[in-house]
């Protein structure tokens, strides 16, 4: 079952036609235009979308419970509950499935604790039965259906994407000299605190019209309690996140005419070859954001020269030639590799091959084959340490698979 839900003021004939009769592709709208656009409307342009209903006997299939028993525990250190869990899965998952079918399932209290690195972040942590399970029987389902609705160029949580194609993304667009010279870029004050529940809630109607998945979803986005919050560390967070700011993603590419856009969660670039459209964008991204979404862009938003500095976005600084890791990672993976060297008799040996190979992995993303071999390959100290570690586990050392 389907029908179409019509959002915002203007018509279907203004925003998409238009784009499919390929008349307004090649217009750049001017810094004036863009004000005026702004200033002429108080909402977000059309988006014509597909609603599904007769989802939740889906999300409630024993199959699909089966299947999120599993992806919930990958990547995850076994616990207790995880364990009993396992050792009787069709006792669990039958009381879970009547849980979900009578409508007695509710979110469970969160764990909360407070994770300070470069800034202080709260991150809620929720059991892994049955709250985890729930969550990504929910996702097995929707996300599907919510992967149609985001532009190309949206990188966060969505499968065959992520960060590493974000930078590559964004180093493609940097190939065009005449209209990448300028960088606006942004990222939301405090996003994840600031999402208004309410707003939250109606998007997700934009897409969803089955009444017992809407209230599935509903104690989600609502049990953090109070009017704003989305739990950093809930599956369907990030999820959740891109259908906050699917609009504004619209508006920019379609309505603004941004060929060059790209974000990540709340983090987002956006390329041009005039620093005063790109100030006019600013002014208008930060109107929208404040009346439409309740939040606000970060005061850190600037917009700057790129050939002078690159592009300093999801943990590399990008040029048009080459990318290279942020300074601060490498100065943070310095620091880690002094501290194994002087503890390693009292570390596990996993931990150390864990860390060594995840850096690895990020540094062979990027241009850095000098800075590999002084961290890593040069470093014999170290190189012993990784060999005794995986000697310790009875496994070959992979970094000489990786030196190959």
């Amino acid at each position: 079952m389907s029908s179409r839900c019509y959002v915002g003021r203007a018509s279907y004939e203004q925003y998409v036609q238009p784009h499919q009769n390929g008349e307004i592709h090649n217009e750049q709208p001017s810094e004036a235009s863009i004000d005026k656009r702004t200033s002429c409307s108080d909402e977000l342009p059309t988006i014509i979308m597909k609603r599904y209903g007769d989802l939740f006997p889906q999300i409630v299939d024993m199959t699909n419970l089966k299947r999120a028993r599993c992806a919930a525990q990958k990547g995850k250190r076994s616990t207790r509950l995880m364990e009993s869990v396992n050792a009787a899965p069709k006792e669990y998952l039958n009381r879970l499935q009547q849980q979900l079918q009578d409508h007695s399932f509710t979110t469970s209290p969160y764990q909360t604790f407070v994770l300070r690195e470069r800034k202080e972040r709260r991150i809620y942590k929720l059991p892994y039965y049955p709250d985890r399970i729930v969550h990504h029987a929910i996702m097995q389902v929707m996300r599907p259906l919510w992967d149609k609705v985001f532009i190309h160029d949206v990188y966060s949580s969505i499968p065959g994407r992520g960060i590493h194609a974000g930078i590559r993304r964004v180093q493609q667009f940097l190939q065009d000299r005449k209209r990448s010279k300028y960088c606006l870029q942004f990222d939301i004050h405090k996003f994840y605190p600031s999402v208004v529940q309410e707003i939250l809630a109606e998007r997700v109607r934009h897409k969803v019209k089955c009444a017992d998945t809407l209230k599935l979803l509903d104690d989600i986005i609502y049990s953090p309690g109070g009017t704003r919050g989305l739990p950093i560390g809930n599956y369907t967070s990030q999820y959740l996140a891109n259908i906050y700011l699917n609009p504004i993603d619209h508006w920019i590419k379609e309505d603004l005419r941004c060929k060059y856009y790209v974000r990540y969660a709340d983090d987002g670039i956006l390329l041009s070859g005039s620093k005063q459209r790109l100030h006019a964008i600013w002014r208008a991204l930060a109107k929208k954001l404040r009346y439409e979404l309740g939040v606000e862009l970060n005061p850190k938003t600037q917009v700057y020269n790129v050939a002078t500095r690159g592009i300093d976005f999801l943990g590399y600084r990008i040029f048009r030639r080459y990318i290279l890791m942020r300074k601060r990672s490498v100065t943070a993976f310095r620091r880690i590799i002094r501290w194994i060297k002087e503890n390693w008799p009292h570390v596990s040996a996993t931990y150390i091959i864990g860390t060594i190979m995840s850096r690895l992995g990020w540094l062979q993303h990027a241009n850095c084959y000098n800075l590999t071999q002084s961290l890593i390959y040069s470093d014999s100290k170290l190189m012993t340490i990784f060999d005794a570690s995986c000697s310790r586990l009875e496994q070959r050392n992979p970094l000489y698979k990786e030196a190959l």
